[in-house]
């Protein structure tokens, strides 16, 4: 297609009124809200994760290292973290602010399908509901889509240009971001080695001063445990199962054209966008983990190869109805259960020493609230955990609660309760706040603590009076 008769102007059109259409009203939405899931209703807790980490860099300048509650946090590269530091630190920090780069990026992938691929393509992936709820959530999936397009979008044009995306993608989201390198083959030694010199500074810069922590967290633990072998997974689906069920309830229009639209582009020859699109699968299949938002960069190589056949009518059509019927929606979704309860903990209530939280409904959305401390209370012992490569326990933080001593962070982040008087033993010993499920107050003894009204079915008990 290469943009033919589509003049700057109109890209231009098309990229700011992408960027409303995706960014309207992002500032009202509440953190980790919607369903990335929307079989098992599972919540993007990521982007309460990565805004907790970029709020941090952005605070401590620390634009190279992340961290979350104190600790080392090598989950991803520092490309998921750094560009919403940056804007944390221009423009405050703020729920608009947080998300503006995946909004940008969102804009950015529906224009380049609108210059490479024409306006249908463009269309059908703004219709799609799970590119429009994440390009709205500071997480990775929109700006690694972005950074592949690009990738795609500039193999032929410009080898720096590509390599340049493709480093960007792999800084983004590792080996999610490599995929155009598994079927672009055209001088492609040329763009890898672009890419893998704007890669390798950030790779060598940690190796040399976190040696231990970032191979054993980014390269073992990533890359490796939760990547090559299979990992424990919350879904028992096997992965077709698990895929088709998420594809079909997220868009079956573009789930019943994938197969059709990979069949055309073989026959018409566009090996590109077929590639792509079967890449694309194989990467799904290939991967350990299950995620339902990995389903993003099918649905938007599906629209890229099914573009061309379709009206742009029809594609309009599309995204007009889903607007109707809701189906993709700006009003804000229902935030997090524990979201009510901690509204009400105002600066002037919160204790010194922090506030611990019974499980993890709140989807780390606390992390992000510039508390003095947070700690998560689970339910385990420390003897039962799921092996990692590195040893949490040892570093004391994750611990039992039975062994609570008030060590400063990051030691005793996590607390593992093997019963409910275990909790009782932190209300007695803690100068901490907590947020606990209000059914808890009836097994524990709160004497000398205030617990706030009731709200969503969560409590706030506050430090003892004096």
């Amino acid at each position: 297609m290469g943009g033919q008769g589509r003049s700057l102007g109109s890209q231009v059109l098309v990229f700011a009124a992408a960027a409303i259409y995706l960014g309207w009203g992002v500032w009202n939405v509440p953190l980790a809200s919607g369903y990335t899931d929307p079989v098992r209703q599972v919540r993007p807790q990521d982007e309460a994760l990565y805004s907790s980490i970029s709020i941090g860099m952005a605070e401590r300048s620390e634009w190279l290292t992340p961290r979350f509650l104190g600790r080392l946090a090598f989950v991803k590269p520092i490309g998921a973290f750094l560009p919403t530091a940056i804007a944390v630190r221009l423009f405050g920090d703020s729920l608009w602010s947080l998300r503006l780069f995946a909004v940008l990026c969102g804009a950015a992938v529906l224009t380049l399908l609108f210059r490479w691929q024409g306006p249908a393509a463009m269309l059908l992936l703004a219709a799609n509901p799970l590119f429009f709820l994440l390009a709205r959530r500071n997480m990775t999936d929109v700006p690694v889509l972005c950074a592949v397009l690009l990738t795609v979008y500039l193999w032929r044009k410009s080898e720096k240009g590509a390599g340049a995306a493709l480093a960007w993608g792999i800084l983004t989201k590792s080996v999610a971001g490599a995929v155009p390198a598994l079927f672009l083959f055209r001088r492609w030694w040329r763009i890898i080695a672009v890419a893998a010199l704007l890669v390798a500074p950030w790779h060598l810069y940690q190796l040399a001063e976190n040696r231990e922590w970032y191979w054993n967290e980014h390269i073992l633990d990533e890359h490796l445990q939760w990547g090559v072998h299979t990992p424990e997974n919350a879904a028992a689906e096997p992965h077709a199962v698990f895929y088709g069920t998420r594809a079909w309830a997220w868009d079956p229009l573009l789930t019943a054209m994938a197969p059709l639209a990979f069949g055309y582009c073989c026959y018409r020859k566009r090996y590109t966008e077929a590639a792509w699109l079967a890449a694309s699968v194989l990467v799904l299949f290939a991967f350990g983990y299950r995620n339902a938002t990995y389903l993003l960069p099918i649905f938007a190589a599906t629209a890229a190869a099914a573009g061309e056949r379709v009206h742009v009518a029809l594609a309009g059509g599309v995204i007009g109805l889903r607007l109707l019927t809701g189906a993709i929606s700006h009003a804000p979704a229902e935030a997090v259960s524990p979201a009510a309860a901690l509204a009400a903990y105002t600066p002037e209530l919160r204790s010194r020493q922090g506030l611990m939280i019974d499980g993890v409904a709140d989807e780390f959305v606390a992390t992000t609230m510039h508390l003095p401390r947070v700690q998560y209370l689970l339910p385990g012992d420390a003897r039962t955990l799921a092996a990692t490569n590195i040893d949490f326990p040892r570093r004391e933080i994750i611990a039992n609660a039975s062994a609570y001593r008030g060590a400063p962070e990051p030691k005793e982040t996590v607390l593992l309760l093997r019963d409910a008087q275990d909790l009782q033993t932190l209300l007695d010993r803690s100068e901490c706040d907590f947020l606990l499920p209000a059914h808890r107050l009836r097994e524990l003894n709160t004497q000398g603590r205030r617990t706030l009204p009731e709200r969503n079915g969560w409590v706030i008990v506050l430090k003892r009076d004096g």
